[in-house]
């Protein structure tokens, strides 16, 4: 099914014109918002889905999280290592259809176990997405263009955050919650054939500043002891990757029990605290993302320590705004903190996604990617979902909209430590790069 990725299997050995690039872009993002579409029906369905199945906050965590994550992380890096030898449209339409199906199943389990079995389905089919895409995106758009393309391809994330957090409780009021998974689990599937049928496998590398010759050495596997030992001594890479799953523990934290915040911490109703959290965080995000990419692009021609920079920023700035919109009780002014809290925090993975493809060789990029988005999605998810349950009962004592308040505020803490590491990662990035191909297609000898 997958295709080994041989010269005589490239679909296209030519540079892509820009309009079709532009599709390709497209279908990606509509790929990533269902994607997270399907992520957040659970986190905007909390209570009804905690209520339903008669469980507690830190089992909520634990199907919102560790129970979608461990194994969505486990399997990516393998996927991912067969992402860098075949064909990557295939393995992403595979994985579309697999969480696609199983968001589907998910609003057929009736009990504690079967939604457990469906979440980890979804975990599994979500794990063929991230990096293959990435690595997809990195030979459709060259490195000057790559930030604001993979800002378009993170607009996913908004949307789909959006799609989940309002579309959901909108079902939810008239049919239930489990119509809300089968309605919303639907278009995956139809997705999923429009992807192999329309998109095409490009070369790898065809866009980077490399040599024929280079690229050749490149052909041959790298074994993957060796590749993560590389990476590990690779300072940019691992100092990166270690905010990353940092900011990720706490913006994952935040960003899943938020709209519990809403509902909780002001007394609304499900449906007004989805749809007021998606659309305060969800479109400043959007924005955010948008706004990065477009000044990512122009900065780093000047200086490449710009992106890391702006993310650092990010990372440290949203994380202010999160925490008083965890302590005020006013909704007004929670709501018109959301709105910068979401700006700065829209955008600091999209300089981070860009920085690494352009680190790595391309041989390497989905393996490695993958590697990064392991620590961004198990220190998020498995992490920083469960650890917010968790406290959220360790204050059970105080009232309920307190308990959230004062557990998301220590969830949100991360970010300091998390900016402090993306902000040094790119002092070295430039030798980084130059040492990681050398020593690449040296192993490769």
């Amino acid at each position: 099914f997958m295709g080994r990725d041989t010269p005589d299997k490239i679909s296209s050995d030519t540079k892509p014109t820009k309009s079709y690039a532009a599709y390709v872009l497209l279908m990606l993002s509509a790929l990533y918002t269902v994607n997270y579409v399907d992520r957040f029906l659970v986190s905007g369905l909390l209570d009804p889905i905690k209520d339903s199945l008669d469980v507690s906050n830190t089992y909520m965590g634990f199907l919102v999280g560790p129970a979608f994550a461990l194994f969505y992380t486990t399997l990516a890096i393998p996927i991912a290592r067969l992402a860098d030898r075949y064909s990557r449209v295939k393995i992403i339409a595979a994985g579309t259809l697999v969480w696609s199906l199983f968001t589907v199943l998910s609003g057929f389990a009736d009990t504690p176990e079967a939604f457990l079995v469906a979440r980890i389905g979804v975990g599994i089919g979500e794990a063929a997405f991230l990096a293959p895409a990435f690595s997809l995106l990195a030979d459709y758009y060259p490195p000057r263009r790559r930030t604001m393309a993979f800002a378009i391809l993170n607009l996913g994330v908004y949307f789909g955050q959006m799609g989940g957090l309002i579309g959901g409780p909108a079902i939810e009021s008239v049919a239930g919650w489990q119509a809300a998974f089968i309605a919303l689990g639907l278009p995956g599937i139809i997705l999923a054939g429009l992807t192999l049928i329309t998109i095409r496998e490009p070369m790898r590398g065809q866009l980077d500043d490399t040599s024929p010759q280079d690229k050749q050495k490149d052909e041959a596997a790298i074994p993957i002891k060796t590749l993560v030992a590389l990476l590990v001594k690779t300072r940019s890479y691992s100092m990166m990757t270690a905010g990353t799953a940092l900011g990720g523990f706490a913006g994952y934290g935040f960003g899943y029990w938020g709209p519990t915040l809403f509902s909780r911490g002001f007394d609304l109703s499900l449906t007004d605290a989805g749809g007021r959290f998606a659309i305060s965080f969800g479109i400043s995000g959007l924005f955010g993302a948008l706004l990065m990419g477009f000044i990512c692009d122009r900065l780093a021609q000047r200086n490449h320590r710009w992106p890391f920079w702006l993310s650092a920023g990010g990372v440290v700035g949203s994380m202010a705004f999160m925490m008083a919109v965890c302590l005020t009780e006013n909704i007004q002014i929670a709501t018109l903190l959301a709105f910068p809290a979401g700006l700065l925090g829209g955008g600091w993975v999209v300089a981070l996604q860009a920085a690494l493809q352009d680190l790595l060789p391309g041989k390497i990029r989905a393996t490695s990617s993958s590697i990064w988005a392991f620590a961004l999605t198990f220190a998020g998810l498995v992490g920083g979902v469960q650890f917010a349950g968790f406290m959220i009962d360790m204050f059970a004592n105080y009232p309920p909209d307190i308990a959230i308040r004062y557990a998301l505020t220590i969830t949100l803490l991360p970010c300091i430590p998390a900016s402090f590491l993306i902000a040094s990662a790119g002092y070295t990035i430039i030798s980084d790069r130059k040492t990681l191909k050398e020593t690449l297609i040296s192993e490769i000898r």
